[in-house]
């Protein structure tokens, strides 16, 4: 891996690696949120920046973007 600092969170314990929850649209379908740890596509080596509930399937989702951050459709549970 070539993201040292991903690298050690994983280790650690300190991040999570979604990246077996990545879909074809780019969104990652959580199965659950664990707060207080950093989340990630570590086969990608991308940093997740955004994750969110949707209000009404209360489906969690996160992105590699902000898209989750400012939607009335989602509570927003994480941003990087």
């Amino acid at each position: 891996m070539i993201n040292q600092a991903m690298a050690r969170k994983l280790e650690k314990g300190e991040a999570i690696d979604v990246s077996i929850y990545r879909q074809p649209d780019g969104v990652y379908y959580l199965p659950d949120f664990i707060e207080g740890k950093d989340y990630c596509d570590a086969q990608r080596e991308l940093w997740i920046w955004s994750i969110g509930r949707c209000k009404t399937t209360r489906t969690i989702m996160a992105a590699v973007d902000g898209r989750f951050y400012d939607r009335p459709d989602f509570t927003c549970l994480w941003l990087r």
